[in-house]
């Protein structure tokens, strides 16, 4: 068989790769407040689910991965401080690779 053939078929596999194969929605959770971040929750499915392992101190940036690509790209969210939720946001997981606190608004870019 060619390299040619062999290059073919090896990006035909790719291309035809189911979606559990596909990248994940990935973002950096940059906390650029004064106030510790102690959990993060998204709205899917009608109920609203915390992600474990989230804790983001002032300054600082946690790497985050829905484990996934699959559902909506706008979905809702909120970030938890201690003992204390914010009002939810929505942003376009598809579009986005940042979300930023701040003091007195959350971006994304």
């Amino acid at each position: 068989m060619s390299l040619r053939r062999l290059a073919f078929i090896a990006l035909t596999a790719v291309l035809a790769a189911p979606p559990a194969f596909a990248s994940s929605y990935k973002f950096e959770l940059h906390n650029e407040s004064k106030y510790a971040i102690t959990g993060f929750q998204t709205f899917e499915d009608g109920k609203w689910s915390t992600w474990s392992g989230v804790g983001v101190d002032p300054g600082e940036t946690q790497s985050m991965d829905w484990q996934s690509s699959a559902g909506d790209c706008v979905v809702p969210f909120r970030i938890i401080y201690k003992d204390v939720e914010t009002e939810q946001y929505k942003v376009d997981w598809c579009k986005i690779g940042n979300i930023r606190v701040h003091d007195d608004s959350v971006t994304a870019d």
